[in-house]
């Protein structure tokens, strides 16, 4: 049992990295295209309507995806209630983002927000329509599926908003290329499961459900006002430019951040569910999450700081030379991002939802401080009172694992540090490499090759870590099926 448990999470890993490599790869592969087309104020126009649109979704799962994901044992009628009720709350919503649509645009003194707002809220819609089904694979721990299908609906969706980008459909692009990889998202899976909606919504599912979904729902918008309220902030305070090379900046720290922690947490979620009973299990899977976690994010994130200049000139152009400063000061406290969303993944396995609640309520009040930086002193100000705030933040969060799981902070950092020195020696090393007078695309491959072999040397020769070894084994197998397939 514990050897087929190790076999499916490794497999649910590897393929949940597949499916952001696929999925997101092709969307940040859109959107490099479309940065090079179209202005930082189109970007910026849509960074306004993200709070809106993320807030919206959160309602919409109203934490019933965590809650069903969670549940041992299922019923079809668990099911069909979670369908109903986010169907219901997706219309609703729509119906106020559609009326609130004039006041959103006059709130940042944008009209083109209104009909931005009424077609992106669509998607809420979309949305909803998919969530079993998506959620049914998660609890199989079936990214394999999830990825092919990603990766479909991402192609479709680039193609479509790359062409119209070309066509001079400006920001338009990309209200499409988010409302059209919804929709084929959430076909693909209609094609795919073999579940659908039947006429059993149960009230005591629905009870059962919300005592630990609604603390999620409550945790997940507040998780997004602390996330997006500084593009809100940006965008009312400077201008639909600054915004868009700021909303550059922190896509590109997500690409490093937010997938390694969104794969990680959706591969580990189920696992340590299954597993909450068991509490030396427990301890030892979460170690073994947060190590590999690190390993992964860290590597990832100094490697993107050392070389945030050539890679945004390279791949996005030199109009977005401003978002580089901006991204270098981002890099640090996304350090922290992954290490909290841990923290969470555990803590919710366990069924305290209401520690999570908690956390996030803090870290939405801790995150009023960066505000005031903003508002009154400049951008960079707020982003660097945004690493302190990070890094307080996770030692409270670990302080909380602690007492959940038998896993002291000591242990954590513990654990975390060797990887920490590690990826800071690589980033240091690559970063006196930007001192060298090369095309800058030229300099960002010799930075990358370089980075790969310090990794690579270190871990095989001077720090011997078991993660980086289950890595490297599951992609020599991974190579072997491919050459033998081949």
């Amino acid at each position: 049992m514990a050897e087929d448990l190790k076999t499916k999470t490794a497999k649910g890993v590897g393929w949940g990295f597949t499916e952001n490599v696929l999925g997101s790869g092709i969307t940040a592969l859109a959107n490099i295209i479309l940065a090079r087309i179209l202005s930082p104020a189109d970007f910026g126009i849509i960074g306004m309507t993200t709070i809106f649109m993320t807030l919206s979704t959160s309602l919409v799962d109203s934490g019933f995806t965590g809650a069903l994901t969670r549940k041992k044992d299922t019923v079809k009628a668990d099911f069909d209630t979670v369908f109903y009720f986010n169907l219901t709350v997706s219309c609703a919503l729509y119906a106020v983002l559609y009326l609130c649509a004039p006041l959103i645009a006059s709130f940042f003194s944008e009209e083109i927000l209104v009909p931005i707002i009424r077609i992106l809220g669509i998607s809420l819609i979309i949305n909803a329509l998919g969530i079993v089904q998506r959620v049914i694979l998660v609890r199989r721990i079936d990214f394999r599926t999830q990825a092919w299908i990603s990766l479909a609906s991402s192609v479709t969706a680039a193609v479509i908003a790359v062409t119209m980008a070309f066509c001079g459909f400006g920001v338009w692009s990309l209200v499409v290329l988010q409302v059209a990889k919804l929709a084929v998202n959430t076909l693909l899976l209609w094609i795919v499961s073999s579940w659908h909606p039947g006429r059993l919504f149960s009230k005591a599912s629905f009870r059962s459900m919300f005592s630990f979904g609604s603390r999620l729902l409550i945790t997940s918008i507040v998780s997004t006002l602390w996330s997006e309220m500084y593009s809100l902030i940006i965008g009312k305070m400077y201008s639909s430019s600054v915004l868009g090379q700021y909303s550059r900046a922190d896509k590109v720290k997500g690409m490093v951040t937010t997938n390694i922690s969104t794969v990680m947490q959706k591969v580990s979620y189920p696992v340590l569910s299954s597993i909450q009973d068991e509490s030396d299990r427990q301890v030892h899977v979460y170690r073994k999450v947060l190590k590999t976690t690190v390993l992964i994010s860290f590597t990832a994130v100094f490697g993107m700081w050392a070389v945030a200049g050539p890679f945004m000139v390279t791949v996005f152009g030199n109009q977005w030379l401003p978002s580089v400063h901006y991204l270098r000061i981002l890099c640090f406290s996304g350090l922290f991002l992954p290490l909290m969303m841990c923290s969470a993944n555990v803590i919710n396995a366990d069924g305290r939802s209401d520690i999570t609640l908690f956390l996030e309520i803090l870290k939405t009040v801790m995150g009023l401080v960066p505000v005031v930086f903003g508002i009154f002193l400049s951008v960079e100000a707020l982003l660097w009172s945004m690493v302190g705030v990070s890094a307080i933040l996770y030692v409270i969060h670990a302080v909380y694992v602690s007492k959940v799981i038998r896993y002291s902070v000591g242990r954590q950092l513990m654990d975390i540090l060797p990887v920490f020195v590690v990826s800071a020696v690589m980033g240091a090393a690559v970063n006196i490499m930007n001192m060298l007078s090369l095309p800058q695309w030229l300099l960002l491959i010799i930075q990358v090759a370089a980075g790969g072999v310090i990794i690579i040397l270190i871990y095989e020769f001077v720090y011997r870590c078991s993660e980086y070894q289950d890595i490297k084994n599951e992609l020599k197998q991974l190579f072997r099926k491919i050459l033998r397939r081949g």
